[in-house]
């Protein structure tokens, strides 16, 4: 009995001394996995600070010990990849990109991520595709923000490429779900750059309504009009916006405009020559010996002696006929050459 005793209390002392000791190790697993992590987000925050000071080499290594003493937290791997592209380790950065997104597939910020890649490489039809998937993806923290933030980079990608129509498509919803003042902005400048005058003459108004006092929008509406070819329109927006350059230029527009209904068959004429000599002399300063210039010259020299608007719409035809030749010969245009710019395309729209 007194064996059995002793036993029993062995075996309790025992056990007694192995729970003490797995409370030990699980008290010391628990301290490693806190000061792990600690050092972990020290790291990352190592890294952030050095991101935002644009040095991103310095900043792989410090995300890397992030990454490599936690790699249950997305943020250190995705902001790994992150760093990676600024460096310009493109293909690690792939390769990290790759792993996250097979795991999680529909994660904004790698999609974002991927889809800058893409950009960086010049492949546009990709890097759109990752940038849609971004915007539809899984975001953790203020998701239609997020949205808004990345189709906006997208339209600014776009706008880039010249990819107009692509462009405008994103530029619908934008401003529809863009709230903030400088996206909206922003949103009313890529109208025109996607060949959408009107509607960036309509964004613009709505944001004068609301704030009259920013010249930067009367500004743009005056873009705006003056590529919709309402010129005394564009003139009065410039004129609030304090640009006096391009009001006078407005100004010019409206009297060599060829095209209103109410112009006289002399008057028409009239401005039908003028635009005729600017785009003369136009080719001839840098194609003198083209053909098209000595017809110019030749019907300049002919009186009208009789105005009609078949004489008009003969020297406007050749006009534009210079105009065409001098893109294909001649440099981009000039400062001085707007107004002839604008009133041909007018007639060529």
């Amino acid at each position: 009995m007194t064996i059995e005793r002793t036993s029993l209390a062995t075996g309790a002392a025992v056990l007694a001394i192995i729970g003490g000791l797995w409370s030990v190790d699980l008290f010391l697993a628990r301290t490693e996995s806190r000061e792990t992590s600690t050092e972990a987000e020290h790291d990352f925050q190592n890294g952030a600070r050095l991101m935002r000071e644009h040095q991103p080499d310095e900043a792989v290594d410090e995300f890397r010990k992030a990454y490599a003493l936690d790699r249950g937290d997305q943020r250190y791997a995705l902001q790994l990849a992150a760093a990676l592209i600024a460096a310009g380790k493109t293909a690690e950065a792939q390769t990290m990109l790759n792993e996250i997104l097979e795991s999680s597939p529909n994660n904004g910020d790698a999609n974002l991520l991927e889809a800058r890649l893409m950009a960086r490489e010049g492949k546009t039809a990709e890097a759109t595709s990752y940038y849609h998937r971004a915007i539809f993806g899984i975001w953790t923290v203020d998701a239609l923000t997020r949205r808004v933030q990345v189709r906006m980079e997208l339209a600014d990608f776009l706008a880039s490429r010249g990819s107009d129509k692509e462009l405008l498509a994103e530029l619908l919803p934008l401003e529809t779900d863009a709230h903030d003042l400088p996206t909206r902005k922003q949103v009313a400048h890529l109208y025109l750059v996607a060949h959408s005058p009107a509607r960036s003459a309509a964004a613009y108004r709505v944001l004068i309504r609301e704030d009259p006092k920013d010249r930067s929008d009367y500004a743009g509406l005056g873009q705006a009009e003056l590529a919709l070819g309402n010129y005394r329109a564009a003139e009065s927006a410039f004129r609030n916006a304090d640009a006096p350059d391009r009001a006078a230029l407005a100004a010019e527009m409206t009297s060599l405009d060829p095209t209103p209904r109410n112009l006289s068959a002399a008057e028409k004429v009239a401005r039908a020559i003028r635009i005729l000599q600017l785009a003369r002399d136009s080719l001839a300063r840098c194609a003198a010996a083209d053909p098209l210039v000595t017809q110019a010259g030749d019907l300049l020299a002919q009186k009208v002696r009789t105005p009609t608007n078949e004489l008009a719409e003969q020297r406007l035809d050749l006009a534009q006929q210079l105009w065409a030749a001098r893109g294909t010969k001649c440099g981009p245009t000039t400062s001085d050459e707007e107004s002839l710019r604008l009133v041909l395309s007018k007639l060529s729209g």
